[in-house]
């Protein structure tokens, strides 16, 4: 029976260091060819997962924005959870008021903050951007409706307050949070629709491919990925939060070792 081999990017698929791990690339390619399905599930833009999705040289949809949307190897969108403009124009000014960097994320493009350093970080390799400020940005909200946006995030120096300090579930909004990492060198936050998660999309990206009977490993270090666990095996790199590797049926070597490799070879191979 094939297996759907749903794994993570950042920290789990990739090395503390943002690099493919080579016998994660052998494994990935010899589970393929005893005929698993490989999708990745990334917190990622489309622009920085089908980097790697290239170099996989797959041909399964991506789900990305931490499930907010699943699409096509082009870019095209399959399916979409989105935040109400209520919601946007709420989010848009807790945001201000921290004087921090936002960014507010739909579909194809990126609304961010004006002073949001570029070169570097998840924007480097963005083409689809605008720098708005925040009375521009309101006005766009407003004139275009409900853009519609899919993940509204904030970046900067001690974020950990701002984000402790609210229960982002009375706002109907999933929340996560990110430590200074490869791929941004300050503490990020985003926060996405309740109706949102990566478990949701793999889910129905599961039923999309028609592969409700075939076995599931989720493979992932944050709290974003233990939410696709419950599809069948919960992978854990032992890098991941210690919340996230109590919810895992295995933890598997850091993911500078090889964790999607051992993960295979446990499962699969």
């Amino acid at each position: 029976m094939s297996y759907l081999i749903v794994t993570d990017i950042d920290h789990t698929l990739l090395n503390d260091d943002g690099e493919l791990v080579d016998v994660n690339v052998e494994a990935l390619d010899l589970a393929r060819a005893q005929g698993a399905v490989v999708v990745l599930s990334t917190a990622r833009s489309f622009t920085g997962a089908s980097i790697i999705h290239k170099e996989l040289k797959l041909d399964t949809p991506i789900i990305v924005s931490n499930g907010t949307l699943i699409v096509t190897p082009k870019g095209k969108e399959i399916h979409a959870e989105t935040i109400s403009k209520n919601k946007t124009i709420e989010l848009l000014n807790l945001f201000n008021e921290s004087q921090k960097y936002w960014s507010f994320r739909t579909a194809t493009h990126a609304y961010i903050h004006p002073n949001f350093d570029v070169t570097h970080g998840p924007y480097v390799l963005e083409k689809n951007y605008t720098m708005l400020d925040y009375g521009a940005m309101l006005e766009h909200i407003h004139n275009n409706g409900h853009c519609p946006v899919i993940t509204a995030s904030l970046f900067g120096e001690g974020l950990t307050e701002f984000y402790n300090s609210r229960d982002w579930s009375k706002l109907n909004l999933r929340p996560d949070f990110y430590p200074p990492s490869h791929f941004y060198n300050y503490e990020a936050m985003s926060l996405i629709s309740s109706n949102a998660s990566k478990g949701n999309a793999a889910k129905w990206l599961q039923n999309h491919l028609g592969l409700n009977d075939s076995p599931v490993i989720a493979l992932g270090d944050s709290p974003a990925d233990a939410t696709m666990f419950s599809l069948g095996i919960g992978v854990a790199p032992q890098n991941a939060k210690p919340e996230v590797k109590n919810k895992a049926d295995w933890v598997a070597p850091h993911c500078n070792n090889g964790a999607v490799a051992a993960a295979i070879n446990k499962f699969v191979l």
